[in-house]
């Protein structure tokens, strides 16, 4: 599985297409952790998906043409697939059928590390299974009965989504204990200033973290290198810190997960100081930075204080302070303030200000910088605090 693939998305309008191709991209990048190959990429315009094979049905046949042709063995589609969509493609092309959530998912599955983490993923894989067992297995049709077995014509399905509710209930369970026991952690650091970082994926989080306390945690040029919500301790003139990476966010991600991990959002939640991390030299920057905006307006902590880092800045040629207030110029949900170094956008009809600084992993300079922002901001909101 994942060896040989084609990648196949859907598109409402033109002006949506160049985006919508941002997101094949997006699954190529995550097809690497596989080692998979990319062979053909598809984008159809339709208002709506179809709902029996999500696509038309006469480039479904030509699609298995071409997977006969050049071994295909996966077919990956952009957005979820209801189970029976599968089962009508997988009656005309011969290879396997999935889409971008159980991608996801089992990327996350053999990234998991930490024994939370992984009680993390089993919980959204059997959320993500359980709708999509009705029919998944001829064998479930069959009826059976017996004495310590199932009720008289009690269907096997029955039986397995049974089992699967069970084990969701098992590890909520478990989990519950764990996100407790962060609760107790969280309180007593209630007297240390935390600093939790957030962004999209691959934007280069753990490479700040590994400036700021002088360590080398993993770095890899690959999505979602960190899964596991990691605490690392540093000083900045003799005054602790706490810094909490957090795993990192994409678009169109499982509810499955969201649900999941709920560690990650506790720990954003109880932070002092948010670092927003962006990478600009990103395709379609301002809607990432509307969607961590958005992330945060859904956990109603837009209000804290946020330090915006544009990182990466070594990687564009002849940089200039004002490349980035064009990017903000068409834009009217966010605007800048480039000689104050200032980022503003709108909440419940108020104007929040956020600080920003500029970020270069070439140049300790900007991280001296960022140290002296973060202690600023301590000494302005928080010097109360032993």
């Amino acid at each position: 599985m994942y060896n040989n693939n084609i990648l196949i998305g859907l598109y409402k309008k033109k002006k949506d297409k160049i985006k919508n191709i941002e997101y094949l991209n997006e699954l190529e990048k995550l097809l690497k952790i596989f080692n998979g190959k990319v062979k053909k990429k598809i984008l159809q315009r339709r208002f709506n998906p179809n709902n029996l094979t999500y696509i038309g049905k006469g480039l479904l046949k030509k699609i298995s043409i071409y997977v006969n042709k050049n071994f295909i063995d996966t077919i990956i589609f952009d957005d979820e697939l209801s189970f029976s969509q599968i089962k009508n493609i997988e009656k005309i092309i011969n290879c396997i059928i999935t889409d971008r959530t159980k991608l996801i998912l089992d990327i996350f599955f053999y990234k998991a590390k930490s024994y939370y983490s992984k009680l993390q993923i089993k919980l959204a894989q059997y959320r993500y299974l359980l709708p999509r067992l009705k029919n998944m297995w001829m064998h479930l049709k069959k009826q059976k009965g017996g004495i310590g077995q199932r009720g008289p014509g009690e269907k096997e399905i029955e039986t397995d989504k049974r089992l699967i509710k069970r084990s969701i209930f098992f590890l909520n369970k478990k989990l519950k204990k764990f996100k407790n026991q962060l609760i107790i952690q969280s309180k007593n650091r209630i007297n240390i200033i935390k600093i939790s970082l957030i962004g999209y994926t691959n934007v280069g989080k753990t490479t700040i973290i590994n400036n700021l306390i002088d360590k080398n945690l993993l770095v890899d040029n690959n999505l979602f290198t960190t899964l596991d919500t990691n605490v690392n301790k540093f000083y900045i003139k003799k005054k602790k810190f706490i810094i909490i990476d957090t795993i990192g966010f994409i678009k169109k991600i499982p509810t499955q997960l969201i649900e999941s991990f709920k560690s990650t959002i506790l720990e954003i939640k109880n932070s002092n100081i948010i670092l927003h991390i962006i990478d600009i030299t990103s395709k379609f920057l301002i809607d990432k930075i509307l969607f961590i905006i958005n992330f945060l307006k859904k956990l109603n902590i837009i209000n804290k204080i946020i330090i915006i880092v544009f990182n990466k800045i070594d990687k564009i040629k002849k940089f200039n302070i004002n490349k980035i207030k064009n990017l903000f110029l068409k834009n009217k949900n966010i605007f800048i303030n480039i000689k104050k170094k200032y980022i503003y956008y709108f909440y419940k009809k108020k104007k929040i200000k956020n600080k920003f600084i500029l970020m270069s992993n070439k140049n300790k300079i900007y991280i001296k910088n960022l140290k002296k922002n973060i202690y600023n901001e301590y000494l302005k909101n928080f010097n109360k605090i032993n």
